[in-house]
């Protein structure tokens, strides 16, 4: 394939360069360079060594680059924002509701709730130590007497500790 990069200058691909740059960009992350190579016609037993020959700047310069700019405008499309996110939860869960998928569609309509913030998950841990004098602060606080504080205690013990326990 020719592609003209501007007026002076024109690019031309073998065709093994051009279906080995097709195969790969359209596999990105799927199938391994390798793989791409043997695709495009390259020697099974050489094809990892030409795989990264094509992919070497300071190898294939021109090939490289064009695989670079491919994948950087593929990016663009696989970014992942709000509205975009927002977006295929919608059509999915359109989709859904058409099937008679009503979990489905459930999920998708929380997971869209989640994404504008209308539900917030609060995780907490406590792992609070509390030194004797602080105790002793608090059990003044919540109780009038120390009649209260061993009758409640009483109570407390009989309710963890029963008969067989002893």
């Amino acid at each position: 394939m020719t592609k003209i990069k501007n007026k002076n200058e024109i690019i031309k691909f073998t065709p093994k360069q051009q279906k080995f740059i097709d195969k790969y960009c359209s596999n990105y992350g799927i199938r391994s360079a390798t793989w791409c190579a043997i695709q495009a016609g390259y020697d099974r037993d050489s094809a990892h060594v030409r795989a990264n020959e094509l992919l070497d700047w300071r190898k294939n310069k021109r090939v490289a680059h064009e695989i670079e700019m491919r994948l950087a405008a593929a990016r663009d499309a696989w970014e992942v924002t709000r509205d975009k996110h927002e977006a295929e939860l919608q059509k999915i869960r359109d989709a859904a509701m058409e099937k008679g998928q009503y979990g489905v569609a459930a999920k998708c309509a929380e997971l869209r709730g989640r994404l504008s913030g209308l539900y917030v998950e609060k995780l907490m841990n406590l792992n609070a130590t509390v030194s004797e004098d602080e105790m002793v602060e608090k059990f003044k606080k919540y109780f009038d007497s120390e009649e209260e504080f061993k009758t409640l205690s009483d109570e407390i013990s009989k309710t963890i500790f029963t008969d067989d326990d002893k």
